[in-house]
Order: C-alpha cells, then sequence, then structure tokens
C-alpha cells in the first residue's frame, strides 16, 4: 500500500481536530495492519455478491471472506432510504487478517432508492454523497452519548467504477466533494482512505485529487498538512511543538500496537485491534455549555421546521400556531429562500446549524426525502457537536418500519393528519424549547 496524497480537513463544527482523506495505491484486500481501519465501504449491483473474476468481491473472497454470506446477516439495512446497509461485525480472525471490522455496502441501483431519492438509476454519481449520510446515520450517538457503531476510520475504492461502469472522472469528483462536506460538518470520521489499483486510475485519481485538494486549501490549510490544527493566534513555536509532540504520540502509540500484537494470543489479537481502532477514533468530548447558555449565542433562528414538501399545508398551519403562540418567535420553514446551486447543502446545513431547536415534522414521505435526510443529520451532527438537545419531533403520518436514528425520540402523537391536535402541538414544543423543559 502507498500514499499518494493527502488532504487535511478542518472541521467548520465539532471538536475542531483536524480530519484526513487520504489517497492510495494498493489492493484493498490486502489492507495492512498500518492502515487498518474500522469499516470498508463497498459498492455492487442491488443484491449481487458474487465473487466475480477480477473484482474486489473475488480478492475478498480468495481471502476468506464471502460477500454473499455477509449480505444474509446485515447488522442495520438502509437502502431504501439511503442506498446502502452495514455488516454485523466480522469475527475476530477474519476482522484481524483483512484490518477491518466492518462493512458498509452502497447500492444506489437498489429500487426502493431510486424511488425514493428521485436520483435516475443511471445516475449513480449524483447518489455517492449518500456513503457519508450512511456514516453519518450508523455512528452519530444516542442520547446516552454511546455511538451506535464504533466507525471512526474508513477506507473505499473508487466506488462504483468498475462493472457500474461509472467513469472516474464523473464519480471521484463528488466522492471527494461529499467527504470534504460532511467532515467539515463534523462527521466524526478522523480518516478516510481511498485506494486505486491498476496504474491508469492511480494516475487519473491523483491529477483529481491534487486539484481538488488546491481548491479547498487555504493557506492555514496547506500549513496544516504537516502540522495539527492549532488556533489562528498561537504561538508559531507552540504551534510546531504540537505537530511535532503530536507526530510523536502517533509512532509511539503505532510502536505500542506492534510490540504488543507481537507477544499477544490470536484470541487477544482481534480484541487488541479493536481497542487501538477505538483509541484512534475517539477523542476529548466538546465542552458542555454551563448552566444557562445554549451554545448558540447568536442563533438566527428559534425554530428550525423540516417537513416533507407533501406536508406543506399542514405545516403552515402548525407555523401559524406556532407563530401566534409566540409572534416574536424567528422561524425557518421555507426552503425557497435557499437558492438552489452547488452552495444549497451548505447553505441548508448552515440553517439547521443556527437554529436553537429542529422540529421534525415525520411522515413516510419524510424519511422518503433526501433533503429532509440531510437537514435530520445536519441536526444530529449539531447536538453530537454540541452536546445539547436539539431535535424535536412531531408525527403527522404513522410509517411502520421508521429509522432508528429518528425514531429513538419521544414524538408528538398527531397521526393520522389530526391537524387539531398538530396546531395544538405548537405549545408543547414552546414549553419543550423553553429553558428547563425537556
Amino acid at each position: 500500500m502507498r500514499m499518494i496524497d493527502r488532504l487535511l480537513v478542518v472541521r467548520r463544527r465539532g471538536d475542531g481536530q483536524t480530519a484526513s482523506i487520504e489517497l492510495l495505491a494498493g489492493d484493498l484486500a490486502a489492507l495492512p495492519a498500518e492502515h487498518a481501519v474500522d469499516a470498508l465501504v463497498v459498492s455492487a449491483f442491488p443484491d449481487s455478491y458474487t465473487p466475480n473474476p477480477g473484482t474486489l468481491f473475488e480478492s475478498l473472497y480468495d481471502r476468506g471472506l464471502d460477500m454473499r454470506q455477509v449480505a444474509r446477516h446485515k447488522q442495520e439495512d438502509e437502502r431504501a432510504h439511503l442506498g446502502c446497509w452495514l455488516s454485523r461485525p466480522l469475527p475476530q480472525e477474519l476482522a484481524r487478517r483483512l484490518n477491518f471490522r466492518q462493512i458498509i455496502c452502497f447500492e444506489p441501483s437498489h429500487p426502493g432508492f431510486v424511488t425514493n431519492s428521485g436520483i435516475a438509476e443511471g445516475g449513480v454519481e449524483d447518489a455517492v454523497g449518500f456513503v457519508f449520510r450512511c456514516l453519518n446515520n450508523f455512528i452519530i450517538p444516542d442520547h446516552n452519548e454511546q455511538r451506535r457503531f464504533e466507525i471512526g476510520s474508513v477506507a473505499m475504492p473508487l466506488l462504483a467504477t468498475g462493472n457500474q461502469l461509472v467513469p472516474l472522472e464523473k464519480m471521484f469528483p463528488r466522492l471527494l466533494e461529499a467527504a470534504i462536506f460532511w467532515l467539515e460538518q463534523g462527521l466524526p470520521v478522523r480518516q478516510l482512505k481511498i485506494v486505486a489499483f491498476t496504474p491508469e486510475r492511480v494516475a487519473t485519481a491523483q491529477r483529481i485529487f491534487r486539484e481538488i485538494r488546491q481548491r479547498h486549501q487555504t493557506p492555514h490549510d496547506a500549513a496544516a498538512q504537516n502540522a495539527a490544527s492549532v488556533p489562528a493566534d498561537a504561538d508559531p513555536d507552540t504551534s510546531f511543538a504540537q505537530a511535532i509532540g503530536q507526530q510523536m504520540m502517533r509512532r509511539c502509540r503505532m510502536h505500542l500496537q506492534q510490540r504488543l500484537l507481537a507477544v499477544a494470543s490470536d484470541d487477544e489479537k482481534g480484541l487488541l485491534h479493536s481497542l487501538f481502532a477505538r483509541l484512534q477514533s475517539s477523542s476529548p468530548p466538546a465542552a458542555a455549555p454551563r448552566d444557562g447558555e445554549d451554545g448558540l449565542p447568536d442563533a438566527k433562528y428559534d425554530f428550525f421546521i423540516s417537513y416533507a414538501h407533501r406536508q406543506g399545508s399542514e405545516v403552515a398551519e402548525f407555523v401559524q400556531a406556532l407563530r401566534q403562540a409566540a409572534p416574536e418567535a424567528r422561524i425557518f420553514y421555507d426552503r425557497s429562500s435557499i437558492p438552489i446551486g452547488g452552495q444549497w447543502v451548505k447553505s441548508l446545513s448552515d440553517a439547521v446549524q443556527n437554529a436553537r431547536s429542529f422540529i421534525a415534522v415525520l411522515s413516510p414521505d419524510y424519511t422518503a426525502s433526501p433533503v429532509c435526510w440531510d437537514e435530520f443529520q445536519c441536526a444530529k451532527l449539531q447536538e453530537y457537536n454540541t452536546r445539547r438537545a436539539v431535535i424535536k419531533t412531531v408525527r403527522l403520518y404513522s410509517e411502520q418500519d421508521l429509522p432508528p436514528i429518528m425514531g429513538i425520540y419521544s414524538y408528538i402523537d398527531c397521526a393520522e393528519g389530526d391537524l387539531q391536535r398538530l396546531r395544538a402541538s405548537a405549545t408543547d414544543v414552546l414549553a419543550e424549547a423553553a429553558p428547563g423543559g425537556t
């Protein structure tokens, strides 16, 4: 495995620690220990996991991992909503050999996903950002601040550019832009390793990676390529010392890991890999707000209302009731105020992040909407980054299989389309949002 290029992403939100995106050349099925990760992302046609000749699935099969068996025992299946599923943790011995513990499978042509996302079946490159929505879904903690799945480092090939025949020049820029956006927003992934296999793909990927790195990199980011992210007003000598110290700590940790693995039994090695992966992905939690503070002294909105377009008329009545009960409340609920374009998702995220409370009006249309997923996941990241309750949910229409990321919240029940209860719920929302509310 050979390092080709590296991009450091400075967090706009979250704990402030820099994340890294690495471009490597090599064989993902033979991932060496120094590049061990928590999860491997692969792509596939719907329900198609045969180890066909010349594919990554064949290489994994030759090393003891049959994707057909893995797919029969999924940990969580979000293909209909997000185009991805997560495997159960691999057996310890197999994880030790392969140097990853779980698999995330990206299936952008899954019929349910094509229907719900509105992305044409041939537009795989338009859907690649859902890989990071899946990561967000799987690893953001619950209310007890425990991660659902410990995934702090991820490796992937040049997704969907093999048998799915998406041109590398179309797919890779979309993949990198999506990765940079979600890492900037605070997605708690420390390392993303993207691996090219053939010399031709390495050359093309290297050119694209360099162009995007140069486009995104500010002078501050360029300095961070060789040093950890530090405050802008930090003393230069202190910054240099911090960079050297962090480099020494990384090397000491790697040396310790190698020494322990050398003397460990086979049963102990799996545990060691898991513990070191957890250590690598962990970070000190963000400081909790002091009593009486909400962490958003300059918030632009009191409420961000997230809803599916088809429920627009019902939500308008809810907003009217909210404004009657609290005329001074600043409410964002009309997405038409955000210009459509390349910065649309970023602007949407900024609006979510600048609201004190996030109200999700749940329905089957809501969970089928990519826009609603983006809004909800931005709010989840806000909860994670600020360590404060942000999300409140209102069930307007019931859904049998509500995604776990949304189902963990206690909702105000207005099903099925009970407008009287919906209007009355405005006072409940205001009570919960008040200081001391639940």
